[in-house]
């Protein structure tokens, strides 16, 4: 009985980090994998009412170059993000040490808003990503690259992360994050 109890609590601590190790790659910085789906959110904190919050993030959506199709819904807005791309060296990324996907990307994808009391949450998804590669050759011509940025950047069995890819992960999270920021926005000129 104490062998078999014993092989059983072997056998189970086993499989508790095994499990335990799958869970935690489902979710990595502000990134969280959700079925077959890659959603980044984030909530950006202000002490005001969401009535005074609203046209802040109105501001902000319409300052930015890559936010197309916004519309109003009850809790906030929804849209599409289109030829967003992430400034590497703003970050302080080195060409050699970063994947051609952040440096030469374009990518697109959607987001939402939702604006509550004292805070606002963005979370983007469906991102996918384009960029032009150059064949190596006589020719030397250039071949569209793309995808779905969960392929790009989970195992193939979907069930974690790729580990080497922790720093991209973590550098688009911050792009992100900075440019769905209100801080970080230029007034727009209302137009009459």
């Amino acid at each position: 009985m104490f062998v078999r109890m014993s092989f059983c609590f072997l056998f189970v601590s086993f499989l508790l980090p095994l499990e335990a190790a799958s869970q935690e790659f489902a979710k990595f910085d502000l990134f969280q994998r959700e079925g077959d789906e890659l959603y980044w959110r984030n909530t950006y904190e202000y002490s005001m009412a969401a009535d005074d919050l609203r046209p802040r993030v109105v501001q902000m959506l319409k300052s930015k170059f890559f936010t197309f199709n916004v519309i109003r819904n009850a809790t906030g807005y929804n849209g599409e993000i289109r030829h967003y791309t992430v400034d590497c060296k703003r970050y302080d990324r080195t060409y050699l040490t970063t994947s051609r996907m952040y440096w030469d990307g374009e990518w697109t994808g959607k987001f939402t808003v939702e604006v509550l009391p004292n805070q606002y949450r963005v979370t983007v998804y469906a991102l996918y990503f384009e960029k032009m590669e150059q064949s190596v050759g006589y020719y030397r011509n250039e071949k569209p690259v793309k995808g779905r940025y969960i392929d790009a950047v989970t195992r193939k069995n979907k069930r974690g992360f790729r580990k080497n890819e922790f720093s991209n992960l973590a550098l688009m999270s911050l792009s992100l994050k900075d440019n769905f920021d209100i801080k970080n926005t230029q007034t727009v000129p209302d137009e009459h």
